[in-house]
């Protein structure tokens, strides 16, 4: 019997990152180059127990103590090319501490505003 997955309404966010010029390329005015760290987690500070509707009973959610102990962390490089439609990004990540049964993902890319 998995738990409900639900929301919460406290976010604890939080990173760091290097920014390095990317060797052998003469022009770096196009492209940025970085390592970065990323940590957090969503936490429900009303935990409660929730109609489950589909199969007619009553679950409790599981929820997490709000602590910095509970927090996912992840390192990684990653890429940013200024194109004509927008900065292009890539990212390579991988978890240092993340929440039992969590889904990660290594690649990830982006078009658009960064910040």
């Amino acid at each position: 019997q998995d738990p409900l997955p639900f929301g919460g309404n406290v976010l604890i966010q939080g990173g760091a990152e290097l920014l390095f010029p990317l060797p052998f390329v003469k022009d770096q005015r196009s492209l940025r180059t970085s390592l970065f760290w990323d940590v957090g987690n969503v936490f429900n500070s009303r935990c409660e127990s929730t109609s489950n509707t589909i199969a007619a009973s009553n679950v409790k959610t599981q929820c997490n103590d709000i602590s910095l102990s509970n927090l996912a962390s992840s390192v990684g490089v990653g890429v940013t090319w200024v194109t004509a439609l927008g900065p292009l990004s890539f990212a390579l990540a991988m978890p240092i501490k993340k929440p039992d049964d969590a889904e990660t993902q290594v690649f990830q890319f982006s078009l658009g505003q960064t910040f």
